[in-house]
Formats: structure tokens, C-alpha cells, sequence
């Protein structure tokens, strides 16, 4: 039993050494406000992950591999995993000097909007769930033993969850719709009207694809399902039928 043991707690340690988790927050570094759907990418596994609503993410990774964070109109920032501590990432936007004139890009209309919608539900967004927690001072103890079910169970924590929820997939949505454009798609397939939106809607793209995919991928993903589209379809046989 004790040779076991030893042997279960030295494959947790290796696992420890090679899989851990990077957590941190990803912020403006002029404004201090957090990048919501910053995109972080592990350059040795191509992992990739993107904040939430705060600022935060987490990833495996394992010690000593290199992450790239990046967003529309900021520098991509590049740094090493360390799980000691939580890291914090401060992007910078893109900017152009000129003689003594600093021009900043125009944002985007799907940044300007998120900007917009982040800052009217700010109060929504910003609610925290109460958390169960041990306190070791003065003897130890727990908190949020009874705050936190209690919460749970009501109905504004309930619509709060959902909003989140909701707000999330909308944002998504909306990113995804800015590279994955019905003048793009008839471009490269020759639909338009209804054939344009039936053919998208049959063909709804992911939203992790959508962050991650280059120009060039995403214009061969089309062309595919193009292809796939062109295909007959074997007509359904009735149940009754053929047997």
C-alpha cells in the first residue's frame, strides 16, 4: 500500500511539473480597464483561450512556454508562463507618430459597440457570486457557508447568470459576424439573398475558429463548405422503407 501511494503521489507531481494552470487578467494599459475577448495563445501547444467580462483568463501551459496575447487594435504581447502568481497583462493600442502628432487608429465598429455595451451593463457585469472560503486568521474559518446557497437559489442571482450568459454569446456572435460577412461569403461562393442566408445558417462558424483563424483559413473553410454544400443529398427513406 505504502509502495502505492508513493507512486500515486509522484505521477501527481510529474503531472503538476508538465500540466499547470496560467491565470491572470488582461488590461488597457493606458485606461487600467479590462480587454473583454483578449485572445491568449500558447505558442508551443496552440491552446488558446480569451478573457471573460473582467479581464480574466485561465490556461494550461506548461512552465517556461511563450504566450501571445492579442486583440483587435492593440500591440500583441508576448510573455512567459509562470503559474506562482497571477499575471497581469497590460496592452497598449496601436498608434502611428508623425513628426510630434500621435494618431490613433478609428475602433472598429464591433470594438466601438463593445466598448458601448460593457459600460451600460457595467453594474450587471461587475456582480460577483458569493464564494465559500476558509479564513486561517484567528483560529481559521469558513465564510459564505450560508451567503452563497442562498444566493444561488434566488431569482435575481438566477437572471444576473443569465444575463451574463446571454450578453457573452451576443458579443461572441458579433465578432464571429465581422469576419464571417455575407459579402465575403458570396464573394467566394456566388450566393446571394436567400441562398446567401441559408447557405450561412447551414454553415454557422465557431467562435473560437472565428478568433484564431487566419484571412487565408478562413476564406479555405468557406471554399470547403462551399463544396460540401454542392454535394447531392440522398433523399431521407421513411421509416417503414427499405428494410
Amino acid at each position: 500500500m505504502r509502495a502505492v501511494l508513493l507512486s500515486f503521489f509522484t505521477l501527481l507531481t510529474a503531472l503538476g511539473v508538465h500540466s499547470q494552470t496560467l491565470r491572470g487578467i488582461v488590461i488597457d494599459g493606458e485606461t487600467k480597464q479590462p480587454i473583454y475577448l483578449a485572445n491568449a495563445v500558447d505558442n508551443a501547444s496552440s491552446q488558446s483561450t480569451a478573457t471573460d467580462e473582467h479581464g480574466t483568463f485561465a490556461m494550461p501551459v506548461k512552465k517556461g512556454d511563450v504566450i501571445s496575447f492579442s486583440y483587435i487594435g492593440y500591440h500583441t504581447i508576448q510573455r512567459l508562463a509562470t503559474t506562482d502568481s497571477v499575471l497581469t497583462i497590460s496592452m497598449f493600442p496601436l498608434s502611428v507618430a508623425l513628426q510630434e502628432y500621435i494618431l490613433h487608429p478609428d475602433y472598429t465598429p464591433y470594438q466601438k459597440d463593445s466598448a458601448e455595451m460593457a459600460a451600460r451593463y457595467s453594474t450587471e457585469l461587475n456582480k460577483k457570486p458569493i464564494k465559500v472560503s476558509f479564513n486561517p486568521a484567528n483560529g481559521g474559518g469558513f465564510s459564505g457557508l450560508i451567503g452563497a446557497p442562498v444566493q444561488k437559489m434566488s431569482k435575481s442571482y438566477k437572471q444576473n447568470k443569465k444575463f451574463k450568459e446571454n450578453y457573452k454569446k451576443d458579443q461572441e456572435q458579433k465578432f464571429i459576424d465581422t469576419r464571417y460577412t455575407p459579402e465575403l461569403t458570396s464573394a467566394l461562393t456566388g450566393f446571394a439573398g436567400d441562398s446567401l442566408a441559408i447557405f450561412m445558417n447551414t454553415y454557422p462558424m465557431e467562435y473560437k475558429f472565428a478568433r484564431t483563424a487566419t484571412d487565408l483559413e478562413l476564406k479555405m473553410w468557406i471554399r470547403q463548405n462551399y463544396k460540401d454544400y454542392l454535394k447531392p443529398k440522398k433523399p431521407a427513406i421513411p421509416p417503414g422503407k427499405g428494410q
